[in-house]
């Protein structure tokens, strides 16, 4: 036997039986048994979990244990020369196989064929995923009820969700999905089942490509009493029409019975970098790069019952930039992205405690700096977030405007007092906003203005017993069709002094 730190083999040795104790090399990541007479591959290989490569040509296997598809790290599997007749439909589960060696097994002609071809292993893989029997619907969402209604006031649900543009949901990206969980029929019927059901009155969406936005989500929703409004990312200036119509961006759309628009503002953050500069470098290469909106929207309370004082309600949504090794760019475009609302609070002669509601896919947890700088409404021009990247050009240009000094440090600043919907006790219940395979996480958040909104409940996380039962590794999947979830609040007015 030749044994590693990483890799052991036992090859030519005439085993026909494995060690139990085998199973506790954890720390595998290769394994080569080839060349044997092992003739059953027991259900516990599944514990070695790291294991990247794993040779078993040369044998007397007669079939392989569905558990071998939970080794979702391997890369190359090698069950060539076997008496296997049939493949278990979970080794579709192993998205990240490149190489899977079946020639010399009894199996039909035609997945032998399949997986000779060129890309044959990634069709191979795609056709047994497929064919994998769907796990049974999950449990419902639980609404978490944070405090009871006044009785006073007006109420009114947010929705948040970003619903994955059906350009970035590609086999590429998801390969752990089978193929009905990436078809965008299947998807956009889930989608609108999740906002229909969330009763909402306002709802704040990303990643709608154009042509989806005119074409199939603002005409179904108008038959549901919805108007929108929509704002595309801005390479969609610079693009072919045909082009055009696969940009996404962000949406809101408002019950028409409860809400009329007023006036918005789209806000374009590449265009603000420029704008911002002043020659900065950090400011052309690092932000203006990122093609990232926000959407402001001022609506009228049509009926502003129960004594309330406020006639007008300010949503705004956007998308930040995904990378995390951007997280400077993140602040940069939110401190931007509130500067704006700051001067769409004064066009429309709002004071700052005017209700505001912000949504979005922020791709910011709790505890980053962009979270932070909208609830406590300053951020050190120092925090460690900004990578030692100065955007001296910025800080020129907003001060007095969103620059601050507290203690002799710098700070950039925004007007607005803001106090996330999910709160400690229902933080712990939510735990995830975004699912995959690489990242479980929230990124997306609903805030509100502190003084004149105040959350009566949220829908709390998905039903984590389900997904592990289940064995889902990320979404999508046929039941949730995005790899984000939505996030719903449920608010009521208080009756502060602001219009």
């Amino acid at each position: 036997a030749v044994v590693s730190t990483q890799s052991t083999g036992i090859q030519n040795r005439g085993i026909k039986n494995l060690s139990p104790q085998l199973w506790n090399l954890h720390h595998l990541t290769a394994l080569y048994l080839n060349n044997n007479k092992i003739g059953r591959l027991p259900p516990e290989i599944c514990q070695l979990h790291n294991l990247i490569r794993l040779d078993l040509s040369n044998n007397h296997l007669k079939n392989v244990p569905v558990e071998l598809g939970d080794m979702l790290k391997l890369q190359n599997l090698n069950l060539s020369h076997n008496c296997i007749k049939v493949l278990p439909y979970e080794l579709g589960r192993l998205f990240q196989l490149s190489k899977l060696e079946l020639t010399g097994n009894p199996l039909t002609p035609e997945l032998l064929q399949m997986s000779m071809e060129v890309n044959g292993t990634q069709k191979l893989l795609q056709l047994l995923l497929d064919t994998l029997e769907d796990p049974d619907s999950p449990p419902e969402r639980p609404w978490l009820t944070v405090r009871e209604k006044s009785g006073k006031h007006m109420t009114f649900k947010v929705l948040c969700y970003n619903i994955l543009s059906e350009q970035l949901a590609t086999r590429t990206k998801y390969g752990y999905c089978p193929s009905a969980a990436l078809s965008w029929e299947k998807r956009k019927e889930l989608i609108m089942g999740e906002i229909l059901r969330s009763n909402a009155d306002i709802v704040a969406l990303q990643e709608v490509e154009t042509d989806k936005f005119y074409n199939q989500f603002r005409p179904m929703l108008e038959t549901h009493e919805y108007e929108g409004t929509f704002c595309p990312k801005s390479r969609s200036k610079t693009l072919p029409e045909e082009e055009r119509k696969r940009v996404d961006g962000c949406a809101i759309f408002f019950k028409k019975n409860k809400f009329s628009l007023l006036k918005e503002k789209y806000i374009d953050y590449s265009m603000l970098a420029i704008a911002n500069s002043e020659g900065a470098d950090d400011m052309i290469n690092r932000v203006q790069t990122k093609d990232n909106i926000g959407i402001c929207c001022c609506l009228e309370i049509k009926e502003p019952s129960h004594g309330t004082r406020h006639s007008k309600l300010i949503i705004l949504n956007t998308h930040i930039n995904w990378d995390p090794e951007y997280s400077d760019v993140k602040l940069i475009q939110n401190i931007m992205f509130m500067n704006e609302v700051d001067a769409f609070v004064k066009e429309i002669k709002g004071s700052y405690n005017i209700p505001m509601v912000v949504c979005g896919d922020f791709n910011s947890t709790p505890d980053s700096a962009v979270i932070e700088f909208l609830l406590k409404s300053q951020i050190s021009t120092e925090h460690s977030e900004f990578h030692g990247f100065k955007y001296h050009g910025f800080l020129k240009k907003a001060n007095g405007e969103c620059l601050g000094n507290k203690n002799g440090t710098k700070h950039f600043k925004h007007n607005f007092k803001l106090k996330s919907c999910y709160g400690e006790d229902t933080l712990a219940h939510l735990k995830y906003t975004n699912y995959t395979y690489d990242f479980k996480g929230i990124l997306d958040h609903i805030l509100h203005s502190k003084d004149s909104l105040r959350t009566l409940g949220v829908l709390g996380g998905i039903n984590e017993a389900w997904m592990v039962k289940n064995k889902v590794i990320g979404c999508p999947n046929v039941h949730y069709p995005s790899d984000h979830l939505p996030i719903v609040a449920e608010l009521e007015l208080t009756n502060s002094n602001s219009r």
